[in-house]
């Protein structure tokens, strides 16, 4: 036990200046399990309101607090306030003030601040690493503030050394928790205000408003009250309910102070009560999981039926998180249609998020800069379906049901949305009270829109780890993707389906298992499955006697109609550095296009991806927080690399016709797009669709990953680019996996059809081509010049798929005269 001489820490307070200090972490606890707790002592000479006070926690380098745990009541000079997880062991949560979202680990920095103000600070916001120095570590220990520090770090993106302000001792230590300075040992109990008078119906009694206050706790924590007010939304039935209802003050009890809320949630399940119902109860204040509620209720009478109270106007984005605090408990309308933005757990939980418009990351539509981010919750909200079930059967969301024939796409409208805003799970969730009206802004399509057809089109996809055991129905779990037989039969029938919907005639692959080019190779079932289910015939590029394509287990593939096109060059890639580990090795073909005989190089590319680099990364791959991520000096020499490998016309055929694809892992005005652009070619998805064009969706932010790029020529040849959004805009819940679903929900969430055949979209290019002559027949193509350079001595060639003069099939050419005369694609 710390036992401290009073005059001691008196004159340390003195001597620091306490009398003006605030409030300060004094105790820090990252024990086994969930034991953690955080405790605050107040330095100054006066007591402190704490409802404007939250601790922040920034996890794992991020520079948005994933969790925010409000303090709650008053404070008084000298007193100290304890935090702890809600499933710590019970010596920490009996002498814990309150429990919160205390999810932390020994890398995840903590914030306290006052409103926007910081008040003090451990961990560095933005980076990712375990703080520790002197024997002092935030992971594993208890550490308490040393008795010299009576003023907090107010400066929480600055190097951090726990040991310079604090001293360490075994991790599950609590000996000292709840007491700093000699403090907090012995301080008495206040004395319990008297219960008030029930009363009968219409009697005074306390304010909503004034039970919610005006911070982000409620200022009469364990009081108390008698309240009457309106019934708004009764959660009493169904599968987990909430067990309780929410009531709302009758408008002419409002205070109209806009920052305190009028609604409040009552945990009581033992009486039947009904919307509109005018309702008197006593019960004591609680925060549950930051939610202000009214519990324990010692007595309730139902005073009348038919009320109604008028919904609050809403509308988003806020400004800060206190103007949704402002409305918690409420029944609100939105004053605007809203757009679905994430849809990721609506299979799982039954909720989906909104915001006034559909939300991009900050680097596809503008140049990075520093503390580059989005508050998401800023901007929107979770629409919730009230229930604590998971992996419901019959999730509500969109009418009629949610099933993969019935998807909620992103970007779909939903009309001025009406219902009552709960907090849980750390989030603000309207609970609907009316129909949600859907507006189906962003409709499925059977197949890519673009404004023209062209007559070759060139496809980029990334097939998201297809893997395929041992290719004989065996080897399952994989190293990714499909964890069994079943799997892999779901995931390629949605793979088949949308290439088969594609309508292009070169598709290049990523995130397919770098297993060869044997019969049972990944890539040479997956072409097989394709041909069985299509009118035409598919083949795959080869590469000689290359096994594998560098040393990933994912590798890039190219696929292509052989009615449309015939490989003339040498398939090649490159191991190159950056191209020897994280970014996989790019591949290269060069196609005649078999009407017209026009050439085009195509090249698949798979840059290294944004995360991971913690400490092990040089200074230009670490994560600056311009929104870059990771690895991004490394993807700006990935693509300088490949612009000067693809300029030495790698498959051996100079041709002037270029197009890079694949999954570039930068968003569109990122430095290793820019790097491309710099270099002469076209963004061909920026220069028809704009920055806001997307084929990945991450946290509710929509961007694009997978990009196509024209040389000169080629640019001037495409008539249409597109995005088709077959993956990003659906709920994960349609892809192939099995887990966590019943029976019934494998059967209604899953279809063979193109939809979440993957998580990334497919971008398609079409283009026109020019009458000209590969050199297999007389005349001759300015395009191409048959003097190219040889391929690197590190290239590996193909050796079965090569089209020369002497091996061009007689009725290849009949079949491209007939095509020269009636082009039409099928």
């Amino acid at each position: 036990m710390k036992r401290h001489n009073l005059a001691l820490a008196v004159s340390a307070l003195l001597a620091s200046g306490a009398a003006n200090a605030d409030i300060i972490i004094s105790e820090y606890i990252e024990g086994s399990s969930n034991n953690k707790a955080v405790e605050f002592y107040n330095a100054g000479s006066t007591e402190i309101n704490l409802s404007t006070y939250a601790l922040e926690i920034y996890s794992n380098g991020g520079t948005e607090a994933g969790n925010t745990v409000p303090l709650a009541g008053t404070l008084p000079a000298n007193g100290i306030y304890v935090i702890a997880h809600p499933s710590a062991n019970a010596e920490i949560q009996a002498i814990a003030d309150k429990t919160g979202n205390l999810y932390y680990n020994g890398n995840d920095a903590l914030v306290l601040k006052n409103g926007d103000t910081v008040v003090d600070s451990m961990g560095q916001v933005g980076v990712d690493e375990v703080w520790a120095s002197g024997g002092v570590s935030m992971k594993d220990q208890t550490i308490r503030r040393k008795d010299t520090i009576t003023a907090g770090d107010t400066d929480p993106s600055d190097a951090y050394a726990p040991g310079d302000e604090f001293n360490g001792f075994d991790i599950d230590d609590i000996s000292n928790l709840g007491m700093h300075l000699g403090y907090g040992e012995s301080q008495p109990e206040p004395e319990p205000e008297p219960a008030p008078e029930f009363g009968a119906c219409g009697d005074s009694a306390t304010l909503i408003s004034a039970v919610q206050g005006s911070g982000l706790s409620s200022p009469m924590v364990d009081s108390e009250v008698v309240i009457e007010a309106v019934v708004t939304g009764v959660y009493l039935d169904g599968e987990r309910p909430l067990n309780g209802f929410f009531l709302q003050e009758e408008d002419a009890d409002q205070d109209g102070d806009a920052t305190t809320s009028e609604g409040i949630f009552v945990y009581h399940q033992d009486t039947a009560v009904a919307a509109g119902d005018t309702v008197r109860l006593a019960g004591s204040v609680a925060e549950y999981y930051d939610s202000t509620q009214v519990s324990n209720i010692t007595n309730i009478s139902v005073c009348a039926s038919g009320a109604s109270v008028t919904p609050a106007s809403f509308s988003v984005p806020v400004e800060s998180m206190n103007e949704f605090e402002a409305i918690e408990g409420m029944l609100v309308s939105v004053s605007h249609p809203v757009i679905v933005t994430n849809t990721d757990s609506l299979g799982q939980y039954g909720d989906f998020w909104v915001a006034h418009e559909r939300l991009y990351v900050p680097t596809q539509v503008a140049a990075p800069v520093e503390n580059n981010n989005v508050n998401v919750r800023l901007n929107g909200f979770s629409i919730d379906d009230a229930r604590s079930v998971t992996n419901a059967e019959d999730v509500p969301f969109p009418a009629g049901g949610l099933s993969a024939m019935n998807s909620l796409r992103l970007g779909t409208e939903i009309t001025n949305p009406t219902g009552i805003i709960n907090y849980s799970f750390s989030e603000y969730r309207l609970l609907p009270t009316a129909e949600l009206q859907y507006v189906d802004t962003n409709p499925r399509t059977d197949a890519p829109e673009l404004a023209a057809e062209g007559d070759l089109r060139i496809a980029s996809f990334n097939v998201e780890n297809f893997f395929n055991g041992d290719g004989q129905g065996e080897g399952f779990p994989t190293e990714r993707g499909a964890d069994s037989v079943a799997e892999y039969d779901r995931q390629l029938a949605k793979l088949v389906a949308a290439i088969t919907s594609m309508n292009a005639d070169i598709i290049g692959l990523n995130e397919i298992e770098n297993d060869g080019f044997g019969d049972n190779s990944a890539i040479a079932q997956l072409v097989a499955e394709v041909n069985a289910q299509s009118d035409v015939e598919w083949a795959f590029v080869s590469f000689g006697d290359a096994s594998y394509i560098g040393g990933d287990a994912i590798t890039n593939a190219l696929i292509y109609r052989t009615d449309r096109v015939a490989e003339t060059g040498t398939a090649v890639f490159t191991t190159d550095v950056p191209f020897d580990f994280g970014s996989r090795p790019p591949i290269a073909q060069t196609f005649h296009d078999i009407a017209n005989e026009d050439e085009v190089t195509v090249v698949v590319n798979h840059f290294r991806s944004k995360g991971g680099c913690s400490n092990s990364a040089a200074e230009g791959d670490q994560d600056n927080g311009d929104g870059q991520g990771c690895w991004n000096a490394t993807r700006v020499e990935a693509a300088e690399t490949l612009m000067a490998w693809v300029a030495n016309n790698p498959t051996g055929r100079a041709v002037d016709d270029v197009i890079l694809i694949g999954d570039f892992n930068a968003y569109g005005m990122e430095d290793p797009i820019q790097a491309l652009v710099d270099g002469g070619y076209t963004d061909l998805q920026m220069a028809e669709l704009g920055a806001e064009n997307h084929t990945y969706v991450y946290q509710g932010l929509s961007g694009s990953l997978d990009h196509a790029f024209g040389s000169a020529s080629l640019t001037e040849k495409v008539v249409a680019t597109a995005n088709w959004n077959i993956n990003s805009d659906e709920p994960k819940v349609f892809d192939y996996n099995t887990e966590f679903k019943s029976e019934v929900n494998m059967a209604n969430y899953y279809n063979d059809d193109p939809y979440r055949s993957s998580d990334h979209d497919p971008v398609v290019v079409a283009m026109t081509t020019e009458q000209g002559d590969t050199g297999d027949n007389d005349g001759g193509d300015p395009d191409v010049d048959d003097g190219g350079s040889a391929p690197p001595t590190d290239e590996v060639p193909n050796l079965d798929h090569a089209t020369t003069s002497g091996s061009f099939p007689i009725w290849l050419g009949l079949g491209a005269l007939f095509l020269g005369l009636v082009r039409r694609r099928v």
